[in-house]
């Protein structure tokens, strides 16, 4: 009997850490800045603790003394273990907890294992986190869910959602209160969008408190004088909800139609008069709405090389037309086999400025303009970018992973006049018009067989007339060799909605080609001509007669445009 029970207390002490009352709770191993460093303990337990020749080690290092001093830590209190105390306090100006600074081993972003043990040599807690438990983003902390609930459950942890990114000293952020309402998103579509259009606003709105909260609105602001104070007097739309129940989300959209032009301002902000944590209540929007006549079209996909000539390499283009700079830090580029982050760190794309990705080191060979440094090109070597020769889906997307960007390309796209297009990258015409759209793309004409970082070959202007319908240029030389190979069709129409019909006659009144058919449509557009018809082939020099028909969706009333159309070409 006494060896039995002497078992048990043995078995009792080999497995403490499973019932520690001090246990790690935060954890700061990606940070902004790599030395500064740091994570949280805290006391889960009824009874203070003396963490006087505490120790720490990570899987690789030493065992490192926390202090030799004699330090209390009360019940429900926390003390911060860091790398630098200076940069810490400095970051988190506020922490009323008391900061340790000892001897430090880096923690590993790819994953680790911190171990806290006693002075008797107790391994009192363990957690092996990996980056997918969240924390993974610079400047990020990775938060315990429940703290006193177990180390090594991956559910257990997450990503800090505190609007300083960390909660040293202080509950974590997504430990459940009582009640607490998130706003957990604020999304607009289009990401760059340009006069006349539909802005469409979308919020997210979580519960994370324990209870059902009831009785709360959200409020729109359209924040006119960029204070980014919400006032009444700029506020846009009030919607009251009932009740959310916890863990669940809701989600409103709010439209802002014929969106006017240049910077604008947004600022939703969650009321709910039970709410324990108001910092997640708020977020703040500002965009750049661009004039149509300027062919800003946001930061687009411009150029893409998918089948390169041998010993030559595959590359996309990404070109800024959105009239405002962008960070591009933690932006990715998406295709069917993989994922690449365009930049780790800050990188500010410039209105007009390109970002050229490649395969490997030839592109400089080919094109020995781009090793002259230019603060307007920016380029990234990637093994891994793949472009499948047959066509497929590519995509940009930003750090909140909103797709910022996103198309099928296909070798159809190709100039069919074109013999063969190996060696040519396709090039978009301008980027202004939409990404998905083929007549939009084409093949470079530069000898080169490329423009990266450059303006592309094909690019054609889109000039806005007054007039109901104009042409531009016109006449226009379909004939592949980068200039005004495109005529652009602008359009306004008296209706509002409107099913349209878009045809080109030859002179002896023959349709020759069809470039829309009943599309639906708003009071103005644009269409590309590239000077092909329905078959694909070269139209003849001469003149031709566009007809536009638009029947208005509500009153039936058909509004008929001609105008005419000359293809050109060399004597």
């Amino acid at each position: 009997m006494k060896y039995i029970i002497g078992l048990i207390i043995i078995c009792m002490f080999a497995n403490s850490d499973a019932i520690s009352q001090i246990v790690v709770n935060e954890i700061m191993y990606a940070p902004s800045e790599s030395t500064n460093e740091w994570f949280e303990i805290y006391n889960a337990g009824p009874e203070s603790v003396d963490l006087q020749n505490w120790k720490w080690k990570d899987a690789t290092s030493s065992v490192r003394t926390i202090t030799s001093n004699s330090i209390i830590l009360i019940p429900e209190s926390y003390i911060i273990i860091c790398q630098d105390s200076v940069k810490l306090r400095y970051q988190f100006p506020l922490i009323s907890a008391i900061i340790i600074q000892t001897t430090w081993s880096a923690l590993n972003n790819s994953g680790d294992n911190l171990i806290l043990i006693d002075p008797i040599n107790r391994r009192e807690d363990s957690i092996s986190y990996k980056p997918e438990w969240g924390g993974n983003s610079g400047g990020y902390s990775l938060e315990k869910l429940i703290s006193g609930g177990e180390s090594n459950d991956p559910s257990n942890w997450g990503t800090s959602i505190d609007p300083m990114n960390a909660t040293p000293g202080k509950q974590n952020s997504i430990t459940p209160k009582p009640f607490d309402l998130f706003l957990k998103s604020f999304k607009t579509d289009p990401v760059f969008p340009s006069q006349g259009e539909t802005l469409n606003l979308e919020f997210l709105i979580k519960n994370s408190g324990q209870n059902t909260a009831q009785n709360f609105s959200l409020n729109i602001y359209d924040d006119n004088n960029s204070d980014s104070i919400p006032q009444i007097s700029e506020l846009l739309k009030s919607e009251s909800f009932n009740i959310l129940n916890p863990l669940d989300s809701l989600k409103y959209e709010y439209s802002i139609q014929n969106i006017d032009t240049g910077y604008k301002n947004f600022i939703a902000k969650i009321l709910y008069a039970q709410d324990q944590d108001t910092l997640n209540n708020i977020l703040y929007r500002r965009l750049f709405v661009s004039s149509n006549s300027a062919g800003s079209g946001g930061v687009v996909i411009n150029e893409i090389m998918y089948d390169p000539a041998v010993n030559n390499t595959e590359w996309i283009e990404i070109y800024n037309a959105s009239g405002q700079s962008v960070n591009m830090k933690k932006w990715k580029y998406k295709e069917s086999v993989s994922e690449i982050t365009l930049s780790d760190s800050n990188l500010f794309l410039n209105p007009g400025d390109y970002f050229i990705l490649a395969k490997d080191s030839a592109i400089y060979s080919e094109f020995e303009y781009l090793k002259v440094p230019s603060a307007e090109r920016h380029l990234k070597i990637s093994g891994t970018l793949s472009l499948n020769n047959s066509g497929e889906y590519i995509s940009v997307t930003d750090s909140l992973n909103n797709i910022i960007d996103k198309l099928t390309y296909s070798p159809d796209w190709n100039n069919p006049e074109f013999p063969d297009t190996k060696g040519i990258s396709l090039e978009r015409i301008n980027p202004g018009f939409r990404s998905d759209d083929r007549s939009n793309w084409s093949s470079c004409a530069d000898l080169r067989g490329g423009t990266p970082g450059l303006r592309n070959s094909i690019f054609t202007v889109n000039k806005i007339s007054a007039s109901e319908a104009s042409v531009f240029p016109n006449p226009f030389s379909p004939d592949g060799d980068g200039y005004e190979d495109f005529t652009i069709i602008n359009y306004k129409l008296s209706s509002g909605i409107s099913q349209m019909r878009v045809k080109v006659f030859d002179i002896k009144g023959r349709l020759v080609r069809t470039l829309s058919d009943n599309m639906v449509t708003g009071s103005e557009g644009s269409i590309i001509f590239n000077g092909l018809g329905d078959d694909d082939q070269k139209l003849r020099i001469g003149i031709y007669i566009l007809l536009i028909e638009a029947v208005d969706n509500k009153t039936g009333s058909v509004n008929v445009i001609k105008e005419p159309v000359v293809i050109a070409g060399k004597l």
